[in-house]
This record gives structure tokens, C-alpha cells and sequence, in this order.
């Protein structure tokens, strides 16, 4: 788990370039960590529980996830990743992006790797 934690800390902090010091880049560490968990989870109920878990409302933390996002975007760093959206990627998209890049590198590397980096997912 706790490499686990690093890889997706690694795809969000690093790879996607959204500043750590943002609390919405900690909320979505949260979410992934949940959608890998549970991935029929709604992104709706992920919210809940990370706004049960830090005593905020599920708005709150969508809002804050959704600025640290457009924060992100607007300095072009996520306009790659997502080239078919029209306009900034939504909190669920970017959730499920990274879970997807955290599966396939689990899947291609043994779990205590951190080296995988996020792959854009072209039809």
C-alpha cells in the first residue's frame, strides 16, 4: 500500500505537475486511493467519505479538487494528458486517469517500483 501511495503521489505530483502544497492535490490521492479500492465506486461517494474523513462537506471537497485541477491545467500541464476534453478535465477524469496509469504499472512493474509514468490513453 504504501508503494502504492508513493506511485500515485509520484503520477499527480510529478508527472502531472499539480503543487503539493494545494490541499486538492491530497484530496485526490484520497480519491484514487478510494476508486482503486472500490472501482464501482460513484465519485460522488468518494467525496463524501474524504469530507467525512477531514470533518468538510462533499462540496468542499469537489471545489477543492477542481481548483487544484484548473490551477494545474491553466499552466499547461495537463493539456496533454487530456486532448480530447473540451476544456479542463473534469475531477472524475483526472481520478480515473490516474488509477488506470497506477494499475497498468503495477501490472508491467512489481509493485515496489515507482519509475512508471503516466502514458496519454490515444483511440
Amino acid at each position: 500500500m504504501k508503494e502504492q501511495k508513493q506511485l500515485i503521489s509520484k503520477i499527480i505530483i510529478q508527472d502531472f505537475g499539480m503543487p503539493i502544497h494545494l490541499k486538492g492535490s491530497h484530496y485526490l490521492q484520497e480519491a484514487v486511493i478510494l476508486a482503486i479500492q472500490n472501482p464501482s465506486v460513484f465519485v460522488m461517494q468518494i467525496y463524501q467519505t474524504i469530507a467525512e474523513k477531514y470533518d468538510k462537506s462533499a462540496a468542499s471537497i469537489e471545489h477543492t479538487m477542481r481548483y487544484a485541477i484548473e490551477i494545474t491545467y491553466d499552466k499547461n500541464r495537463l493539456r496533454h494528458f487530456f486532448p480530447y476534453s473540451f476544456g479542463r478535465p473534469s475531477n472524475s477524469e483526472v481520478i480515473w486517469t490516474v488509477v488506470e496509469n497506477v494499475k497498468r504499472c503495477m501490472l508491467i512493474h512489481d509493485t515496489s517500483s515507482v519509475t512508471c509514468s503516466v502514458s496519454v490513453n490515444l483511440p
